[in-house]
């Protein structure tokens, strides 16, 4: 029986996704707190039984008629009523259909609100429909973990749970590995000639706005390279028709091997439309890279260069940030000293589980006797 079983990170380690990035950082650290620690997945992303102390399963889903989330969702709750952990962590508002059924089996449950998916544009009416229910039944957990005081406001006005505990996303410990200098110098690319941006090809990422942006620049030897693999049907074709010689995609990248494309890059930009906090953004502060970001909210609550923000959409002033960026770099720097790191994320992590397991009946409830909560830690 683990003490905390972790879904809705697809796999780690290398694993694409912010609920990835979150779980390879921060589990292997509460494992060395003395927590155990399973995190269930989904088979064709887990290659190995653990990972720095933390447990691996895989589970089979399939996709079919696109519920291919709710099947593994459902696989996941039947796998945590088997193994009865003292503490189901979720690690996003998707793996949240099922959270009153933990509830009602008397396990304890946190969830991690990372993204406000009913805001995202792809998303139809049925899909927005089970998000609205997701974030119904948010007012039972135990404890929400939002990653901006934004977050935390909007659930406690829009689905009124109260329990919300702001924990942001760390900076990274960068190391610069000889593979990600060698996969670096395979792009042929040339030090602070081109502009960088990383994540998922999604339409809520707005990249056709940083590729007008480059096309606009004067200087036509600056590149724009977009590191993050197609997840929309149709959406990364059509980047590819807006796109000239100027625009390199390198597809799905593993973060091992980010680094050196961050290191060597002139300016990082974030263009997103939606973010819960990027990670991404966070990786190219954590390599002091000038940084431009869309002035969304998620955006705007991380305390960048003031200078470093521009009208979401407008390609005319992100390329006039660009060229500012580009002859005055350290203008657009970020100071990392201003930003939690994932240790002191374990750390707060650790704080709200620790509360939570210490109460033996007062939110766990259910048809089913509560788990025996106290200190899960080993060493005390």
């Amino acid at each position: 029986m683990p003490d905390i079983m972790v879904i809705g990170a697809r796999g780690i380690p290398d694993v694409e996704g912010g609920a990835e990035k979150h779980a390879e950082n921060i589990f292997p650290l509460l494992a060395q707190l003395g927590y155990s620690v399973e995190i269930v997945g989904i088979n064709q992303y887990i290659s190995r039984k653990d990972y720095k102390g933390v447990a691996l399963t895989g589970l089979p889903t399939l996709r079919l008629m696109r519920q291919d989330k709710v099947i593994y969702n459902f696989l996941a709750l039947l796998h945590a009523l088997i193994k009865r952990p003292k503490l189901v962590h979720l690690q996003s508002i998707t793996s949240g259909p099922f959270l009153i059924f933990y509830k009602l089996f008397g396990i304890r449950v946190v969830l991690r609100y990372g993204s406000s998916d009913i805001e995202y544009d792809k998303w139809g009416t049925v899909a927005r429909s089970i998000f609205r229910f997701c974030e119904y039944q948010l007012r039972f957990a135990d404890r929400v973990i939002a990653v901006s005081e934004k977050f935390k406001k909007d659930l406690q006005t829009r689905a009124q749970v109260q329990r919300v505990d702001v924990v942001p996303n760390g900076v990274d410990t960068v190391e610069l590995t000889a593979e990600s200098q060698h996969f670096w110098a395979g792009l042929n690319l040339e030090k602070n000639k081109y502009v960088l941006t990383v994540g998922r090809l999604t339409a809520d990422k707005n990249f056709e706005t940083l590729i007008r942006a480059v096309e606009l620049l004067a200087d036509d030897k600056i590149k724009l390279v977009i590191a993050g693999g197609p997840a929309e049907k149709g959406y990364s074709e059509r980047l590819r028709s807006l796109s000239s010689e100027r625009v390199i995609f390198t597809g799905r990248v593993d973060r091992s091997l980010l680094p050196a494309l961050y290191a060597n890059c002139a300016a990082y930009v974030n263009c997103s439309r939606h973010e819960g906090q990027s990670n991404a953004v966070l990786e190219a502060i954590s390599c002091r890279c000038p940084l431009i970001a869309s002035d969304i909210p998620a955006n705007i609550e991380m305390p960048l260069k003031a200078q470093s923000y521009f009208p979401v959409g407008d390609a005319k002033a992100l390329a006039l940030k660009l060229h500012k960026a580009l002859n005055q770099p350290s203008e657009f720097v970020a100071d990392t000293e201003d930003f939690w790191d994932w240790p002191s994320v374990a750390a707060r992590t650790d704080e709200i589980y620790s509360i939570i397991l210490a109460k033996r009946s007062s939110r766990s409830w259910g048809w089913l006797k509560p788990i025996d909560g106290g200190s899960s830690r080993k060493n005390r």
